[in-house]
């Protein structure tokens, strides 16, 4: 029934609600039915992802047979006196991948097995207490889930410390490796493979793709043209010349965008107490969403006239020198930021919401790299400016599906704070 009702809204709010016509071209009744649209599409989303399993919290089936104590002291006691492994399952009620382990993962009869040598504590965070915070620092926790892992000699295994959800047989690996001391496996292949099992090399395809998106957003892409006559390379003697130097304005945009990923996973790291409140992951669900109505229209996100007019001279004012390039490309993101900065923020939450700066940098470089790549290949193949799509109503598509996506995101959020179950 959930497929069938979330694939009727998700077409219908597609076919009827003029979900990607500009607000500026409709009337009243226009942006009623707009408004209805765009509501219907996030509908059908979340229901088709609730029918698929995606969304909600998964329901515990039992403890598996799976000792649990709420006392960490007691349980560092138990360990030491008997000499056995520990296991420190931080959990919230508002955390879904936290319900998932439990739902999934720790109710294996496998695991469920092997952790009745192992003393097992779970330490619940729904609520932000100050005097939990020594043993979230003692033991890395950042955020939720963490699974932290001691060895029978009392040494945390901090390399093997699990953040996020993991299915039982990968689970079953790391508690192998923990009893016998080893740090795993670090070859390519095995980084390669964890990622692929996590998911993380598709969340820089994401933001890849996402730059892309905001390279084709009305604030950036009818600018393609005057942007590589600025910084030279549209009279540059010779492609390669003009393939440098559109890396180079590339490489300021990375710049920029890297710095301010690593800022949000610092702040993340000053605040990653805080971000284990419901009420800080729903103000994420917030921005998420309000990030999504920008994008849709609904209000616009402008820096002021002034800094902006400053900013264009700081990166025209180098003209066709390389440090020029790199000048204006530090400085484009912030011109650009009514249509790129609602996904460039909605990154840089999710970025402080990990705390983890390399993973900052890394996001955030993808995202500049793909919103710089229409840059590259038209600063090397200048011949192709003129071959380029003319500007219209194409570009309110690139935004809307944009908008809608960060509507969904942040309704997903809203969930997972939510106690529903599946």
């Amino acid at each position: 029934m959930l497929w069938w009702i979330g694939g009727m809204l998700l077409a219908a709010g597609l076919l009827f609600g003029k979900v990607f016509a500009a607000n500026w071209s409709l009337d009243g009744r226009g942006k009623v039915r707009k408004t209805l649209g765009v509501t219907a599409v996030v509908a059908g989303c979340l229901l088709l992802m609730r029918a698929a399993g995606l969304l909600g919290m998964p329901a515990p089936h039992g403890d598996g047979g799976v000792r649990w104590l709420s006392d960490p002291v007691e349980a560092e006691r138990l360990a030491t006196e008997q000499k056995r492994p520990m296991l420190l399952d931080f959990s919230a009620e508002w955390c879904k991948a936290c319900k998932e382990l439990e739902a999934e993962t720790f109710v294996e009869p496998k695991v469920a097995e092997r952790l009745q040598g192992w003393v097992t504590v779970r330490i619940d965070l729904t609520e932000d207490r100050p005097e939990m915070r020594p043993l979230q620092e003692k033991y890395g926790v950042v955020g939720l889930p963490t699974v932290a892992f001691v060895n029978a000699r009392g040494e945390l295994q901090s390399v093997q410390t699990l953040t996020g959800f993991e299915k039982p047989d990968a689970f079953l690996e790391r508690l192998d490796r923990v009893e016998a001391g080893a740090a795993g496996d670090t070859s390519l292949a095995s980084r390669i493979s964890a990622a692929l099992a996590s998911g993380s090399l598709w969340v820089y395809a994401l933001m890849f793709l996402a730059g892309i998106a905001g390279s084709l957003s009305p604030c950036v892409y009818p600018l393609i043209p005057i942007t590589i006559s600025l910084f030279g390379a549209r009279d540059a003697p010779s492609r390669l010349h003009g393939f440098v130097l559109s890396l180079v304005y590339v490489l300021g945009i990375t710049f920029t965008y890297s710095l301010l990923g690593a800022l949000a996973a610092n702040s993340g790291k000053v605040f990653g107490n805080a971000l284990q409140s419901v009420w800080v992951v729903g103000t994420v669900a917030l921005i998420f969403v309000a990030m999504g109505l920008s994008m849709l229209g609904v209000f616009e996100i402008r820096i002021p006239a002034v800094l902006g007019t400053r900013l264009n001279q700081v990166g025209s004012g180098q003209g066709r020198r390389f440090l020029g390039a790199f000048t204006m490309g530090s400085v484009a993101g912030v011109i650009a930021a009514p249509c790129v900065g609602p996904p460039l923020v909605a990154a840089l939450t999710v970025v402080g919401q990990r705390a983890d700066v390399m993973l900052g940098i890394r996001l955030l470089s993808v995202y500049s790299l793909g919103m710089g790549l229409l840059f590259i290949v038209l600063g090397t193949f200048t011949q192709l400016l003129a071959r380029m799509p003319k500007s219209g109503g194409w570009m309110e598509a690139v935004k809307g599906t944009l908008g809608i996506v960060m509507l969904v995101v942040g309704a997903v959020y809203l969930f997972d704070v939510l106690p529903l179950s599946a």
